[in-house]
């Protein structure tokens, strides 16, 4: 399995949280190989056309597996590579140029060549067979897991309503639409939750985004939002759990791990309901429509003033996101492995 350690996205959860449940596991010998540090475009290059390949000829494993879009054209053993979403070509604004070339040049034939195909949603995977043309056949459907300490995490202290608060999950790529909670902040009326709400942004620094940062003083909003920046993981659910409601009005998504981190400390979502966020968040968030902002306005307003709506979406949002684990994740992964390599799998 090749290993990207650097990674600190959601893709990068992934193939850590998948690392740490195989490695649990009594029926797999697991070995990490990681793409190089440090050595820029170059580097990564000559890794993709012949570090990784020499490798895995000097290895021989029964099968590799590339849990992130970084993968060579080639494989001399049985190959498997997730892909966890197609935004790339969607929405490829935040994204450097060399991803959009690796996504444009490069990921089509590497999915189309790997003996397996692994995804999160049955969203992607009808886009991976409409725009890539891979075959429904090599395609497994795996669903990811959040990790135990969003589930473990302790009850939140009682709300203070005369300022509620609200966490978008950065980084406010435009896919991810921080605009849309923008313009809800600063359009409220008097006397509403949403005027009094406080945002708080994680994952991102202002510095990172002078254009947010000069709309945000234009729009009278400097006292009502902060930058939390990049955080330890470990602090995610406190900051989940301390606020009232959590943001996701993303237009695109491979999974949507804030949104289901955040269901299952107890906190109220208000989501898109576009790409795979409601085949993956089912009942367990008030999904609205990612381009109406009275819609979302609404939404986010009735989730911070109907305690009936919370209660409701706190009772189903928690037992949606436990269904959600690594172990199951790792036991379909495991299945998939068997399937293309035999029974007796060393990755």
């Amino acid at each position: 399995m090749t290993l990207l350690e650097n990674n600190l996205g959601g893709s990068g959860v992934y193939a850590r949280a998948l690392v740490a449940a195989l490695e649990r596991r009594d029926d797999i010998d697991l070995v990490l190989m990681s793409a190089p540090r440090h050595r820029g475009g170059i580097g990564t290059l000559n890794w993709l056309l012949r570090g990784a390949r020499a490798r895995l000829v000097e290895d021989r494993p029964a099968a590799v597996h590339y849990p992130g879009f970084l993968a060579p054209l080639n494989s001399p053993v049985a190959s498997v590579i997730t892909i966890h979403d197609l935004a790339l070509g969607r929405m490829p604004e935040g994204h450097p140029l060399e991803w959009r070339l690796y996504y444009q040049h490069w990921l089509p034939r590497v999915a189309r060549r790997a003996t397996a195909v692994l995804t999160a949603t049955e969203t992607t995977k009808r886009e991976l067979i409409s725009t890539f043309g891979v075959s429904a056949e090599r395609i497994a459907v795996t669903p990811y897991g959040i990790d135990a300490q969003f589930v473990a995490h302790a009850p939140r202290s009682p709300r203070d309503a005369s300022r509620p608060v609200v966490v978008f999950a950065g980084p406010p790529i435009r896919r991810k639409n921080l605009d849309l909670v923008l313009r809800a902040l600063a359009s409220a009326a008097a006397g509403t939750a949403v005027r009094r709400a406080h945002l708080m942004i994680t994952g991102s620094s202002a510095e990172d985004h002078p254009a947010y940062r000069q709309w945000i003083a234009t729009h009278g909003l400097a006292e009502r939002v902060s930058w939390l920046g990049a955080m330890p993981f470990e602090k995610l659910p406190g900051i989940y759990a301390g606020a009232d409601a959590l943001a996701y009005p993303s237009f695109i998504e491979g999974f949507g791990f804030p949104p289901l981190e955040a269901m299952a400390v107890g906190t109220p979502v208000v989501a898109s309901n576009a790409s795979c966020l409601p085949e993956v968040l089912g009942d367990g968030a008030m999904l609205i429509d990612p381009n109406d902002d009275d819609a979302f306005a609404s939404a986010l307003e009735s989730v911070l003033t109907g305690p009936e709506l919370r209660e409701k979406l706190i009772q189903l949002g928690t037992a949606r996101a436990r269904t959600f684990t690594w172990e199951r994740c790792a036991e379909m992964t495991v299945a998939l492995y068997r399937r293309i390599a035999g029974d007796y799998v060393r990755v």
